[in-house]
């Protein structure tokens, strides 16, 4: 999981909750597709994120899983690493 925080960090994103502060996020190990846009026609099948839950509050923030597959890493796949 420290790989994620690594690279997120490296694009100068919070780590804290907006809801709580805490830093600490369960869910790295699951993606989930995004199939619809909200009061929109649009599909868009290939949207995935991560979703992560924040463990002291609950507060749910979605990665994209398109960033975190960073497509300028040249392969690098900076998927999520299991475990802690």
């Amino acid at each position: 999981m420290k790989h994620i925080f690594d690279f997120l960090k490296s694009r100068d994103a919070r780590m804290s909750c907006p809801f709580c502060g805490h830093e600490q996020w369960h869910g790295w190990d699951e993606r989930v597709a995004l199939d619809t846009v909200s009061e929109s026609e649009t599909v868009d099948r290939s949207t995935e994120a991560f979703p992560l839950t924040c463990a002291n509050c609950g507060f749910i923030r979605l990665q994209s899983a398109h960033v975190l597959d960073d497509p300028r890493a040249g392969g690098d796949s900076h998927l999520p690493e299991t475990g802690s």
